[in-house]
């Protein structure tokens, strides 16, 4: 391989969120996503532009995740406003991702029983064992069905670990404040083996 075509493989290569291209010169497949006019990378991989489809395209150096409806995974959530949470996918049927998948978790899709609003049902930082109900970008997930819930949260007020109260309730053993989620069968048993945030990026 000659230095200038060692030079251009190396700028071919990006990592997630690099810009790309520009939506008047291409289309985004599933590998990439468009935001404010420019075309940007959602894996790590290398960029190949179609000239005559008008397309564009990343080829990942690792296998992109193929989630499919009904898949079971385990998530962290990342934000919560009122109708909606973000969740970064970490396992989906029993297998680690190697780079977290965002999702979103909709009221709609959060319980079987009435509630007003997302932060009744989880806060950020926590970790939900759910089910994926729509594969196509933005990735839509579910907390209704059995074991489905949250399965870790850390108190609003201190960070510390929350303990099971009663169903959908839960108790710091720090501070004492009682806080609502709702919560899966197997909250407390599941997650372990990841890698935990600190106190001060999950209040």
């Amino acid at each position: 391989m000659s230095k200038k075509q060692v030079e251009k493989s190396t700028q071919n290569r990006v990592v997630p969120g690099d810009k790309i291209a520009v939506i008047e010169e291409f289309l985004p497949d599933e590998t990439c996503f468009e935001q404010d006019g420019s075309i940007l990378s959602m894996t790590t991989g290398e960029v190949l532009p179609d000239q005559k489809k008008h397309k564009i395209t990343v080829k990942p150096f690792k296998q992109v995740l193929q989630l499919r409806r009904g898949d079971v995974g385990v998530g962290r959530v990342v934000y919560v406003k009122k109708q909606i949470a973000s969740v970064d996918i970490h396992r989906i049927n029993e297998t680690s991702v190697p780079l977290p998948v965002n999702s979103i978790l909709h009221v709609s899709e959060a319980s079987k029983r009435f509630v007003r609003n997302m932060y009744e049902v989880t806060r950020p930082g926590d970790w939900l064992k759910f089910k994926v109900v729509r594969t196509m970008k933005p990735v839509y997930i579910s907390l209704i069905g059995e074991g489905l819930g949250v399965v870790i949260a850390q108190c609003n007020h201190c960070g510390h670990d929350l303990n099971f109260y009663r169903r959908n309730t839960l108790k710091c053993p720090n501070c004492s404040l009682v806080q609502n989620r709702v919560t899966a069968k197997s909250f407390g048993k599941l997650v372990t083996s990841f890698k935990r945030t600190s106190n001060n990026e999950t209040r």
